[in-house]
């Protein structure tokens, strides 16, 4: 079996027990949580009164490896160990990766040498040696489905709480940048005051989202079928400059909320046991309830097709966003009978007025 990757809840649960290592490796383009494990492992090695001379934050665009050797081979100044953070390492180029790859061979047990890299090819020795004696962790961008989530766990390290709503509408106004979710969560708290239950009301006064035109809404008028109040708040968050791929996604889950209760009750589960297997407040429920009242399983599987056919629009070239977005409510609500991907009659007829 092949080891298991570290994450960052092993670097941070080593770091609680005093491990400092001499090597690490940070890959990846998610600079954020980069950032945020450098400094958890500068505040781990060294006190704040020692970094100002045994702390260096050096760049491979414009550092000599030799240089990076010398200061990783120096015995720190009155502390125990020395800190050397090399940003962009992979832009020493091969001679000074080779260089490098010596000293890693054999690194001072005073040291923590961290590199980072966007991108690193793991079969260079300096690489795989790091990995092997040291820690490895690959920093990628979360797709857009895993935000909410994310968002929910950094809550919960506040010692709060979020809803479900709120975070999907946090994710959907802010998008996928983890800086800027966490930044908007500062705010959300210092809003908060004594309390700690962050609700999607919360998030719509701080984050400037209205009640009436968000994302949540586009989906109860589709739900309920509303083809004109759907439209107009399509409208008016496609104005706000919202993301088509995150509107896409929480349609898609929407539906797939609805198919799965669809299911469940087709095969005799209970309505008083939904809300706990699909996960969805159960104050909600009623509402998809509701809705499955409108939608037959064929119309919610086809559904899927439309999001499908929709996400793959967006992405092309010279495509009109509003025109696939109308389009896309046009075919959820049923207005559209003919399944026809190309028609001559403009979008806008099609909606009632």
């Amino acid at each position: 079996m092949a080891p298991q990757t570290p994450t960052t809840e092993d670097l941070e649960r080593s770091l609680r027990q005093g491990q400092v290592l001499p090597l690490y490796l940070f890959t990846g383009e998610e600079t954020f949580l980069i950032d945020e494990a450098l400094r958890l492992i500068i505040s781990a090695a060294l006190d704040e009164s020692d970094q100002a001379f045994n702390l260096d934050i050096l760049s491979g665009d414009d550092i000599d490896a030799r240089d990076i050797v010398a200061r990783a081979s120096a015995f720190p100044l009155m502390a125990e160990r020395r800190v050397v953070v090399v940003r962009d390492v992979e832009r020493l180029g091969e001679r000074g990766l080779e260089l490098l790859s010596r000293y890693v061979d054999s690194p001072s047990p005073t040291t923590c040498l961290v590199l980072i890299a966007a991108k690193a090819d793991m079969r260079r020795r300096v690489y795989a040696s790091v990995r092997k004696k040291g820690m490895a962790i690959d920093f990628k961008d979360l797709p857009d489905s895993q935000l909410p989530a994310w968002i929910e766990q950094r809550v919960r390290r506040r010692k709060g709480s979020i809803t479900q709503d709120a975070a999907k509408l946090l994710a959907a106004y802010v998008g996928s940048s983890l800086r800027d979710l966490e930044n908007e969560l500062e705010k959300l708290f210092l809003f908060l005051g004594g309390r700690t239950s962050i609700t999607a009301d919360d998030v719509a006064v701080v984050v400037g989202f209205t009640r009436e035109y968000n994302v949540f809404e586009l989906q109860k008028a589709v739900g309920e079928k509303n083809a004109r109040r759907a439209a107009m708040i399509l409208e008016r968050i496609l104005d706000s400059g919202e993301r088509i791929p995150m509107l896409i996604s929480i349609l898609t889950s929407y539906f797939a909320t609805l198919w799965r209760i669809a299911d469940l009750r087709r095969r005799g589960v209970p309505d008083r046991d939904l809300a706990a297997e699909v996960r969805v407040n159960p104050y909600f429920l009623k509402e998809y309830l509701d809705v499955l009242r409108r939608f037959t399983m064929q119309e919610i599987e086809k559904a899927f097709e439309h999001l499908v056919i929709a996400d793959e629009q967006s992405k092309s070239t010279g495509s009109n966003p509003k025109q696939i977005m109308h389009n896309l409510l046009v075919r959820l609500i049923g207005l559209d009978d003919s399944e026809q991907e190309s028609s001559p009659r403009p979008v806008h007829s099609r909606l009632p007025v």
